[in-house]
């Protein structure tokens, strides 16, 4: 019998996806004044709709 255990597992969201709410444990970085939230590898940057807002998936700011 096989047993495996994965450590540090992550899991990647799709660039340009929106989401309304971000995981747990992120970041705030502001790169070029430029605000972003790092949550593991995953970046997004914040976008009102209407008066709510969202979350864009980007790649990483350089």
């Amino acid at each position: 019998m096989a047993v495996g255990v994965a450590v540090g597992v992550t899991t990647a969201v799709v660039v340009g996806a929106t989401v309304a709410a971000l995981p747990p444990n992120c970041s705030s970085i502001v790169v070029n004044g430029i605000a972003y939230q790092q949550c593991g590898p995953n970046w997004y940057q914040p976008q009102y709709v209407g008066t709510q807002v969202q979350y864009v998936v980007v790649t990483a700011p350089r």
